[in-house]
């Protein structure tokens, strides 16, 4: 997105739709696959978070971190400027009683690339997604009133496992563009000294075996994060499950690529998305007696995201949102003709790719 468009006016259901699919596009699609009434509330939470990254990627740096914590005063105390998604997202933070906390931790995150900080352990970088990532999955789950601690701690925890494999995929373009994000001690337990491979960004047996161990530790969190998605309302579970499937499915196509994402960039293909989205409707007819079946494994990266759970839990007054059940095969038809039309536009317009996926 060009940075002359993200400080104009916002002020319609059309334009802030068009954010979204020209941006993130598996966001986008899956936010359709909530019930109508919460389908354009999600749409711009996920499009003022765009519209921040964007923000302060296209030079904006420090005073547009400035820029977004005073605008974002202003959002709460429900006077918010005529720029971007503010107005929008201003009655949806009020009117859903979504914790200021959270959209704070996303600006901190950017904040933190804005300084340039690199991560030491597998931890310090789960405390980087939890903000740019679990903050966001923290908004959805108060969006559909979740006030369950297991649910909201699985909803921060899937945001923290798509940051991770969205790290593992664009290690080589963020290296090129200087930045770090892989834990250092893992580089050097490689073999790999941080500050001389970022010069020289190439892939190598260790790169490959550190991706693969990032990879892994995302896949721990779907797996571990999965089980309370079946907890939800059952009408808001296929849109998850979606987001959760294609993310998977990226690391997946990593693996096929040998875990060279210094060179390759992996995608998920259009017949691909389309096949995750109708399996994510099998979450919406599993009992609840079921969900016990499901493993969870021991390992987690939770401590870093508690921060946002206790702003959820001190701000109980969400509604647990009462939807009626999905139409299968309208919201189906509906998805994957929309991921068509992506694709087709996606042959004449070139979009900013250190947004996807795509």
């Amino acid at each position: 997105m060009n940075i002359s468009n993200i400080n104009h006016t916002i002020s319609s259901k059309k334009n802030c739709k068009k954010i979204m699919s020209n941006g993130s596009k598996s966001f986008f699609a899956a936010s359709r696959l909530f019930p109508k009434r919460l389908r354009y509330p999600a749409t711009v939470i996920y499009a003022y978070c765009r519209l921040a990254d964007d923000l302060v990627d296209f030079g904006g740096g420090y005073k547009a971190i400035i820029d977004l914590k005073r605008r974002l005063k202003l959002i709460y105390a429900g006077t918010p400027l005529d720029l971007g998604v503010d107005i929008e997202f201003s009655k949806i933070v009020l009117k859903y009683n979504i914790p200021k906390k959270l959209p704070e931790a996303l600006i901190e995150g950017f904040q933190w690339d804005v300084e340039g900080r690199t991560y030491e352990t597998i931890n310090d970088l789960s405390d980087y997604a939890a903000r740019v990532a679990g903050s966001v999955g923290a908004m959805i789950a108060a969006l559909i009133g979740v006030n369950n601690a297991g649910v909201l701690r699985s909803a921060c925890q899937m945001g923290v496992a798509m940051q991770l494999t969205n790290i593992a995929r664009d290690i080589g373009e963020d290296a090129k563009n200087g930045r770090l994000y892989i834990p250092k001690e893992w580089l050097r337990q490689s073999g790999l000294l941080p500050e001389v491979w970022l010069k020289q960004p190439k892939f190598c047996k260790e790169i490959s075996s550190i991706t693969e161990r990032l990879l892994f530790t995302a896949e721990q969190c779907y797996r571990n994060a999965t089980p309370d998605l079946y907890r939800l309302p059952r009408d808001c579970r296929a849109s998850l499950f979606s987001a959760r499937y294609i993310y998977s499915e990226i690391g997946q196509n990593i693996k096929q690529n040998g875990y060279n994402s210094v060179d390759k960039r992996a995608f998920v293909p259009l017949r691909r998305k389309i096949e995750l989205i109708m399996k994510s409707f099998h979450g919406n007819l599993v009992p609840r007696f079921l969900i016990s079946l499901e493993t969870r494994h021991v390992f987690n990266l939770t401590a870093s995201t508690e921060f946002l759970i206790e702003s959820m839990l001190n701000n109980r007054n969400n509604k647990r949102c009462c939807t009626q059940p999905l139409s299968f095969f309208e919201r189906l038809g509906w998805v994957i003709d929309l991921f068509v039309r992506l694709a087709e536009k996606d042959r004449y317009e070139l979009i900013d790719s250190r947004h996807p996926p795509r």
